[in-house]
């Protein structure tokens, strides 16, 4: 593939890009009313009340049940985490992390707040709630555990014991859930279709894009994720929600943003049905402001029934924490996939461990009082270019002795104006016969586009950047480096020195191709300036001093001895490409011929058969 292609491939990719981002931004005052106008719905619905209906009996209408006690919360707190649990629904109303500043403010971040009910509430299947009464809070809680004991709405004695995980990593991130469902009426009860909340989640800030969102599940070893764009499918028709019931057993399922995780797994995998429905919020003011989608999950129970007098008990273990690839990948039973890098996930992982290496060498701390996450980016993106740096080299002397080809690749042209194919043959003829593998010059970028789209899906979910300074004006490597603003426009400095080090990197490497070519080309540092203008800033960063690193190889080379035009020892063997082009003009005239009538090349025709005379016996 040469130049040319290349730039054409780079640039539709950034323009599909651009618009898929953009395409999120419009959507943004629709989505603004869309929640205008369901707020207005839920108030008219406030003012003139329908009854309400039994889940168990939906034909039969039931009197409003009001909670027996008042609202109670209680706080379980590990070194990492603070759950707020509520007697109401008797479960988590929100996890807080101890370690993580929201980007607005100086709050932590928390996760499920947005939440349409309590993690480890019960409700049916289509999200009806089956917990209209307050739990009441057992005597045994503690500092490291706490037990609600209700009635649910389908006559069911619920008592559910939440406690800390005290083994296995991550347990400042994890709880486990205990709960016990008694029959004590004198008919059975099927639970086949109730379900857990499993928890939500929501953008860590207005400008996370929306394909930070996904929900995901693990089903018989086979693990699977969908993103806001599922919700859009279905020639433009919103589905309302994500329903599935698995065959097999599942492990784990959950939802994420784009820096945290809730996790829930059972304790004994059951088939079942996994709900996700999708909610327009509005984010608080510790997350900026903006009305953004949010993952509402469920998971049905095991599909049973509890005799009468009998018990059922069900654990799970839930884990709300930060998507840290080291510690995701520590949990058991296979969460590891929970880190989705996607097809360049071989090379995001040991970017992300390395990255972590140097960082720790560096001294990183989780005070945030250094510069060591951003020096860890500068000396691994020196370590990838140096082991880049022979491949290109080759390809600086490739692309100096194409240079000193042009003059005769003009000429051929002036030769042969009106065929393009008479013209890629005889250029084929001079790449042979003076040995330059016109390839060569795109080896490094081979190379580098799966290096830069694994560091770029490494850097993107790296929440060991969030808070870390760098260079004095950084405040955050995993947001845009903006220092002010000026008429609402963002001042972004790294982005900046991005565009300029591209600038100077591409006027000191040798020209090639024609003038549109070169003039393409040119326009790339505007493109990749706009296209990554907004990123993370540690983004920025690693290309900066890709560029910088790029500049200085490029001035040594120039230093050494220019390459000799000599004609290569293999001129007499002809290329692969050149037989492929020499098919092409071949076929191309063949159908010219036969497109205009005319008769087909004496070489192609078929002799015509002399008439054979009757056989005769011997």
């Amino acid at each position: 593939m040469d130049r040319k292609a290349w730039i054409v491939l780079i640039v539709c990719g950034i323009l599909l890009a651009l618009n898929m981002h953009y395409a999120g931004k419009a959507n943004l005052e629709k989505q603004r009313q869309e929640l205008a106008d369901k707020a207005d719905k839920e108030k008219a619905a406030k003012e003139n009340p329908a009854d309400p209906v039994d889940p168990a009996n939906p034909a039969a209408p039931v009197k409003p049940v009001e909670p027996t006690a008042p609202e109670v919360e209680h706080i379980l707190r590990t070194e990492s985490n603070a759950f707020t649990l509520s007697s109401k629904e008797g479960g988590i109303v929100q996890a807080e992390f101890l370690q993580e500043r929201a980007v607005h403010g100086e709050s932590n971040v928390t996760m499920n707040d947005l939440g349409l009910h309590r993690i480890g509430a019960l409700t049916t299947i289509s999200g009806q709630s089956l917990e209209k009464n307050n739990y009441k809070i057992s005597n045994e809680q503690s500092e490291d555990s706490i037990t609600f004991i209700g009635k649910t709405d389908n006559n069911l004695i619920a008592k559910k014991i939440w406690s800390k995980t005290s083994e296995g990593a991550g347990q400042g991130h994890r709880l486990t859930l205990k709960l016990i469902l008694s029959n004590d009426t004198p008919a059975e009860i099927s639970i086949g279709k109730m379900a857990l909340f499993t928890g939500s989640a929501a953008p860590v800030h207005d400008d996370e894009r929306e394909n930070y969102l996904n929900f995901f599940w693990q089903e018989d070893g086979d693990f699977d994720s969908e993103t806001s764009g599922y919700f859009g499918k279905m020639f433009g028709d919103d589905l309302t929600e994500y329903r599935d019931t698995k065959e097999d057993p599942i492990q784990f399922a959950g939802v994420e943003n784009q820096f945290f995780a809730t996790i829930v797994s059972p304790a004994k995998a059951e088939p079942g049905t996994f709900r996700v429905i999708p909610k327009k919020v509005e984010i608080p003011s510790a997350r900026g402001n903006g009305t953004l989608n949010s993952f509402h999950t469920f998971l049905t129970l095991p599909d049973d029934v509890i005799p009468a007098g009998q018990t059922r008990e069900f654990t799970y273990d839930i884990f709300v924490g930060p998507k840290n690839n080291g510690l995701i990948r520590s949990l058991d039973g296979d969460k590891a996939d929970v880190m989705d890098y996607g097809m360049f996930g071989w090379i995001s992982c040991p970017l992300n461990w390395t990255l972590n290496k140097l960082a720790t060498l560096f001294g990183a701390t989780n005070s945030s009082n250094n510069w060591a996450w951003g020096w860890a980016i500068i000396v691994l993106t020196l370590i990838i270019r140096t082991i880049m740096w022979p491949l290109h080299a080759k390809s600086t002397r490739t692309m100096k002795r194409m240079s000193k080809l042009q003059p005769k690749m003009k000429a051929l042209k002036e030769k042969y104006p009106d065929d393009p194919q008479k013209v890629n043959q005889e250029t084929m003829k001079l790449y042979r016969e003076f040995g330059i593998n016109p390839m060569g010059g795109c080896l490094p970028m081979l190379f580098q586009i799966p290096v830069f789209f694994g560091f770029y899906n490494m850097l993107q979910y790296a929440v060991e950047l969030r808070n870390q300074p760098f260079l004095g004006w950084v405040n955050d490597l995993s947001q845009p480096d903006t220092v002010t603003t000026i008429a609402g426009l963002p001042i972004n400095i790294l982005p900046i020195l991005m565009a300029v080090t591209m600038v100077i990197q591409m006027n000191i490497t040798p020209k090639t191709g024609d003038k549109m070519q070169q003039r393409i080309f040119m326009l790339m540092p505007l493109i990749f300036f706009f296209f990554c203008y907004n990123f993370a800033s540690a983004l920025a960063l690693y290309w900066t001093t890709q560029n910088i690193f790029s500049i200085g190889q490029t001035w040594l080379m120039q230093k050494m001895p220019e390459p000799d035009l000599k004609t290569s020892a293999k001129a007499g063997k002809k290329s692969w490409m050149q037989k492929l082009a020499e098919r092409a003009e071949e076929a191309q005239k063949l159908r010219q011929a036969q497109q205009k009538g005319g008769r087909t090349p004496a070489a192609k025709q078929a002799k015509p058969k002399k008439p054979r005379g009757p056989k005769t016996g011997g």
